[in-house]
């Protein structure tokens, strides 16, 4: 696009933004699958990757800028939480549940650490769900309506060796390869370190390691 064309879409994108309404052609998807092992597998064995309207692609970009600093000053997205967040490592993750657990074994303490994945959670994002936990957490209602208007109405198609599927539409998860899923997605399971009471969290993105500690001679059989 030529450079004296961007102010339309400025225009177009302030509008969006006023108005919480998003243009469904921005909402269509060219979904590609890769196979997660192997290079012939089942369908539910790959990994859906949309390829995004590049001017949604914009758009995601300009609101992520200003939710991230809505996340920030609210205090939503907590300390335990490394994955999708500037700043924020792995390695770091690790190397704290390392030095906690050691710490509670030098005091004897009977340890135990649960490991939980969930099944393909970017896929299984629940709209209405995710939007009344942005509520919940005090996010201002124009943005809430932004997100919902992101959400609603997709539609995607599938390409594969030059044939196309029938388009159909997306009633759940978020589209793995646009720059928002993955903050909206730690946004709504912002409690997931509450997942075990009285456990220590450690989290990165949908992956979660939380670690138990009890007293000395007391056994965890007992506490169950």
């Amino acid at each position: 696009m030529p450079n004296n064309y961007w102010h339309f879409m400025v225009e177009l994108y302030n509008y969006s933004f006023e108005t919480c309404e998003i243009p469904d052609k921005f909402k269509e998807i060219h979904m590609v699958l890769l196979a997660k092992k192997g290079a012939i597998c089942k369908p539910d064995q790959t990994r859906p990757i949309s390829l995004i309207d590049n001017f949604m692609k914009v758009q995601e970009r300009l609101f992520l800028n200003r939710f991230l600093v809505i996340l920030e000053n609210k205090g939503i997205l907590p300390n335990s939480q490394s994955g999708f967040i500037t700043g924020r490592q792995l390695q770091t993750r690790v190397l704290l549940r390392i030095e906690q657990i050691s710490s509670y074994m030098a005091n004897s303490s009977p340890v135990a650490t649960v490991f939980v994945d969930y099944k393909s959670a970017f896929d299984q994002l629940w709209f209405m769900g995710c939007i009344g936990k942005l509520r919940k957490g005090g996010i201002p209602d124009p943005y809430v309506d932004w997100v919902y208007a992101w959400l609603i109405k997709r539609r995607a198609v599938i390409e594969i060796s030059g044939e196309r599927s029938r388009w159909f539409p997306i009633n759940r998860g978020g589209p793995q390869g646009s720059s928002f899923t993955a903050t909206l997605f730690i946004t709504y399971h912002a409690d997931m370190e509450y997942f075990i009471p009285g456990a220590m969290s450690f989290l990165f993105a949908d992956d979660l390691a939380a670690v138990l500690v009890e007293q000395i001679g007391v056994k965890f059989m007992e506490e169950c």
